[in-house]
Order: C-alpha cells, then structure tokens, then sequence
C-alpha cells in the first residue's frame, strides 16, 4: 500500500496584513502568520505518528514553514517542488513569482535538500488548463519515484489538482481546503482514493 499525504499551507501572513506585499523584498513569497506557525506545530504533532519517508514543499515560504517543525522532529530532507508551486495566473502576479533564494532558506531552514531537482517546472503566465496539465503530470510522478509514505505540503489548486489526478474524481477540484488542511490518498486494490483528514 502507498500512501500520499497532502497539505494545504498553513495561514499566511499577507492574509491578515495585505500591505506587507508593499514593502516586501520577494512580493508573492509572504511567510506564516503568527496563527499559520501555530498550525505548522499542530501538524507536526498530527502527523508524527505517521509512517512518512519523503516531503516534497513548494519552493514558497510559506510551504516551507509548514513543513519545517514535522521534518525537524522525522530528521527528513525537504524537497523543493517547483511543479507543487500555486497557479502562476496574470490575475495573481505581475510576472513569474520570486521566491526567497535556496542558500539564503538553508540558512533558516537546514533540513532543506539544496541538491534535489524538481519533477516539473512550472512557466509564466499559466492558464487554468495549463496548471491541470502541470498537475496531473506531478501527480503521476510523484506516486512513481521510489516511497511508500510521502507527504506533500503546497496549495489549494496542487493539492487538490493532485487528488483529482490520481483519484479521477474532478469533484476535488473545486472541495474548500482550509489553510493547513490535509488530505490522505491510499493505493489499494489498483485504485487511489482521498480521505479528508482531521
């Protein structure tokens, strides 16, 4: 049996101070709020218990602090996913989105694997179409590479277009995932199924 464990980021900091985008060095990279740390705990406490052997985040903040205190407390390697990166829509940023560089992130967050390449690359702009596309083929590869208990930390649409892709049930797409929650996909009987979780 396989299992992938998916999770939407935790709360963002420009969600309750939208001026922080203002002032802000990498502009569509906010980091948690105060609230989104506290859930990033919470979930490492969730899923300690958990059988998991491989995390893959976006290269996003806010992705990697969720993933931070549960890879800590397993001593795993985070990976770095661009093809988990959010909708790189025109309607969200003005260009492709600049992220806090890789040598500056293992500075803070040192169970980062600098050396590991992405599956997909994502490119600016993408329409919805696109980002399917970029999904299903992530989906697929992310099951194939060699795990039985991953887990994925990223956002709504590459969750959900994740769970969509492998289960065949586009109903996904369009489920409320809150900020910080999970969904469980098993591999049994030749056949993926999603199981809300929490």
């Amino acid at each position: 049996m396989q299992t992938l464990w998916l999770a939407r980021h935790a709360h963002r900091l420009d969600f309750i101070w939208p001026e922080w985008f203002d002032t802000a060095i990498y502009r569509y990279d906010p980091p948690l709020s105060a609230q989104g740390f506290d859930r990033a705990i919470s979930l490492a406490q969730e899923l300690s218990h958990c059988p998991i052997d491989r995390i893959f985040t976006s290269p996003f903040l806010r992705t990697i602090q969720t993933a931070d205190p549960l890879a800590r407390l397993l001593q795993l390697p985070i990976q770095l996913e661009w093809g988990l990166c959010e909708w790189l829509c025109q309607e969200w940023t003005s260009e492709f989105p600049e992220t806090t560089p890789v040598d500056d992130l293992v500075k803070c967050y040192p169970n980062i694997n600098a050396n590991y390449r992405s599956l997909v690359m994502p490119y600016y702009p993408e329409t919805a179409e696109d980002l399917n596309k970029r999904i299903n083929i992530l989906a697929h590869k992310l099951v194939r590479d060699n795990y039985e208990n991953g887990l994925a930390i990223a956002h709504k649409g590459s969750v959900l277009g994740i769970v969509a892709a492998l289960t065949g049930e586009d109903d996904w797409r369009t489920y409320d995932l809150a900020c910080g929650g999970i969904i469980k996909l098993v591999y049994t009987d030749d056949r993926w199924s999603g199981i809300i979780h929490g």
